[in-house]
């Protein structure tokens, strides 16, 4: 069983808003299931990484075939769209709320009802992709929290720290691609933004 006591105290790490449901559990789910949760997971965190494809420069000669798999990529988005509107309208996806995610752990402030100690099992249920009614399935355990990753007023209540237990190399490295392009993306707009306040008058 691998775990970081402090998943947030090395490595990148980002801010959002996105859906998460906290799964109790008595007991470490099983290997078997561990197993399953992580081929999941890492076929999840695939199709997302696909979202932030940059398409290459097509030879001349294969800008005819280019342009017909284009044609049937944009129909086959529009139907994978509607399937995911069709099957959202029927899931109960819980309401976004502000989280932090490194590659070893997550970070959120309990809602109401939401009591947690150190040492409790949890799958988190993490809907990464916006329209998708999928999750991402994480075996999380409760670690002490060290630093605030998450941004908050002092008088806020105290997150909870998760930290992922046995997440497969796959997943992993995924996951790792997803916090650092988040994170780049997050200085990127900070910097945006502190670029206009020095120039607003």
């Amino acid at each position: 069983m691998n775990f970081s006591p402090d998943p947030f105290s090395e490595g990148l790490s980002f801010e959002d808003h996105l859906p998460c449901e906290i799964e109790s559990r008595v007991e470490l789910p099983s290997l078997a299931e561990r197993v399953r949760l992580n081929d999941r997971n890492f076929s999840l965190l695939k199709t997302h990484a696909l979202e932030d494809y940059q398409r290459r420069d097509i030879d001349y000669e294969l800008e005819g075939i280019a342009s017909e798999i284009e044609r049937i990529d944009q129909k086959m988005n529009l139907i994978t769209e509607l399937l995911c509107d069709l099957l959202s309208a029927e899931a109960q996806i819980p309401t976004p709320r502000p989280l932090a995610i490194s590659m070893a752990g997550l970070q959120l402030r309990p809602a109401s009802g939401e009591v947690y100690h150190e040492g409790d099992w949890v799958i988190l249920n993490l809907f990464l992709i916006q329209g998708v009614p999928r999750p991402l399935k994480l075996v999380a355990t409760v670690v002490p929290t060290q630093d605030k990753a998450l941004a908050a007023p002092e008088s806020s209540t105290q997150p909870l720290t998760f930290s992922f237990v046995d997440l497969s190399d796959g997943a992993s490295s995924l996951l790792g691609r997803l916090v650092f392009r988040h994170h780049r993306r997050e200085v990127a707009l900070k910097r945006a933004q502190s670029g206009e306040a020095d120039v607003a008058p």
